[in-house]
């Protein structure tokens, strides 16, 4: 086959999809995300200058032929979403897609939900260009039976050929403790089930730690690949999506756009990992929401492939960290690091705020002027806050973290589905500080046929709605990170915006 890689070309990993990929057999399974069933929706955005026209190719896990969905025209900055029910895919389909279009850049985020009884989470994890992709992968934290959780991670052959994929597990105490090789067609999955002994080739069925992909192709030369991630709980219908880590994105500075203890009921978790050949000593230092310096946590020393789990709420200086809110920096010496964040249930908040908010994000080894969220909803409070919203009426929370030293200002674009621009908040930060936007503060709500009160959902039925971040003319080369937190009644997941060319 040949896929068109013109400008724009995104790989999507993780669509643990479709029609019925974990069918539980009783109510009791219908509660567990580890035995739902899930679906897919692609939102994707144009983030050219121009029209363009987007093609899909779907691969189901190990196989090199694809179902190929589209063209579909999509308007310069216009971002929209196809549910994968409408693509002639096979059922109990699981696999991923590739993205290409005719001449435009585009950006792609994989929504996975399930209808089964008692969910709401939305689960997010963004696609890769094929420069993200690399021959050395890291899944950051990986879990089996452990914390009420298991880790699914996929695995997609970003080469024209078939290649073998090396899984390396780390325990907690960084000791290796197996590898296992898969043989990956052409631009095609393999799924890694990690309480599965069949799949990881370990003796126990429970572990916690990490894993380090790298790729070969049958000359022994290095193989591109990139990575998708899952994180179900085993007791309740909650989990999270996140992607696997190109070794490229490691570095010895990590930013990470949120911190919390004790505060909205969240604390915030780091899962570190040295992706170096050496020790990494590791420190956390926090930051307020104007810029000033909280709290330090460290130094820890992890070993090669190691993970290290850090609690906001414990640094080891003492601080009392109770309500904090604001960001974090993790600095390296000696080896190269990766890093993601989870919000959860704060430890000190009751038992039923612990079941439904699970969120995680990735640390940034770097900022960007210009970067793109392609998935953002508003619902009104009626539509919001009924007893029927189930998680199909969101609210998106975009938190924007200035990586400059000095106050700096960015301009926050709210386009329609259409790629018409319906608002524009300014955003003025302080140094190594937070702020947060969302389509309410922006005033973009109710415009160009939406829903009154609502942004991305129109009187029509239809939905799509994106935003794209740039430094202000003020201060045009400004540096900046930004995530966003999709919230349910209950529930909610964050993604990563993506950086534009």
């Amino acid at each position: 086959m040949e896929v068109k890689m013109k400008k724009g070309f995104v790989l999507i990993v993780a669509l643990a999809i479709a029609f019925s990929l974990f069918v539980g057999t009783s109510s009791a399974f219908a509660q567990s995300a580890r035995n739902a069933s899930w679906e897919v929706s692609i939102t994707y955005q144009n983030v050219g200058d121009a029209s363009t026209n987007v093609t899909m190719f779907f691969y189901e896990e190990g196989s090199a032929s694809y179902t190929e969905y589209g063209p579909i025209a999509l308007e310069a900055g216009a971002g929209t979403s196809l549910w994968i029910g409408k693509v002639s895919l096979p059922s109990s389909f699981r696999g991923s897609a590739v993205l290409s279009s005719s001449s435009e850049p585009i950006v792609a985020t994989a929504v996975q939900f399930s209808s089964d009884s008692g969910f709401k989470m939305r689960l997010l994890s963004n696609g890769f260009t094929p420069e993200q992709a690399s021959e050395k992968v890291l899944i950051g934290t990986t879990l089996a039976q452990t914390f009420d959780r298991t880790t699914i991670f996929s695995i997609q052959n970003v080469e024209g050929e078939a290649v073998t994929a090396t899984v390396e597990f780390f325990n907690t105490n960084g000791s290796s403790v197996g590898t296992v090789d898969y043989d990956i067609p052409a631009y095609s999955t393999k799924y890694i089930e990690m309480d599965m002994t069949g799949d990881t080739g370990l003796s126990s069925s429970t572990f916690n730690g990490s894993a380090v992909v790298t790729g070969k192709k049958s000359d022994n030369s290095d193989a591109m690949l990139v990575a998708g991630v899952s994180e179900l709980y085993t007791d309740r219908p909650v989990a999270a999506n996140f992607e696997g880590i190109p070794l490229s994105n490691a570095a010895n500075t990590i930013y990470m756009a949120t911190g919390l203890c004790e505060n909205f009921g969240l604390d915030s978790f780091y899962a570190v990992q040295n992706a170096d050949t050496v020790n990494a000593t590791i420190t956390v230092n926090y930051y307020d929401k104007n810029g000033n310096p909280v709290a330090e946590d460290g130094p820890y020393t992890i070993g090669p492939g190691q993970k290290k789990s850090i609690r906001t709420c414990d640094p080891n200086d003492n601080t009392n960290m109770s309500g904090f809110t604001g960001s974090a920096v993790v600095e390296s010496t000696g080896g190269k690091i990766v890093a993601i964040g989870k919000a959860q249930g704060s430890l000190n908040a009751p038992e039923a705020g612990k079941q439904n908010v699970f969120a995680i994000f990735m640390g940034e080894n770097a900022g960007a002027s210009k970067q793109a969220l392609p998935f953002v909803r508003w619902a009104n409070d009626t539509n919001f806050y009924a007893a029927s919203n189930t998680g199909g009426k969101q609210r998106a929370y975009i938190a924007v973290q200035n990586l400059e030293s000095t106050q700096s200002k960015f301009n926050c674009f709210y386009y329609d589905k259409n790629g018409d621009l319906v608002s524009t908040h300014v955003l003025t930060i302080p140094g190594n500080s937070k702020e947060n936007t969302n389509a309410s503060l922006a005033n973009a709500l109710g415009k160009n046929g939406m829903v009154t009160g609502e942004f991305g959902y129109y009187t029509d039925g239809s939905f799509g709605g994106a935003v794209i971040i740039e430094a202000h003319p003020d201060n045009p080369t400004a540096k900046f990170i930004a995530i966003s937190r999709v919230q349910h009644p209950g529930a909610g997941e964050d993604y990563n915006a993506v950086p534009v060319p």
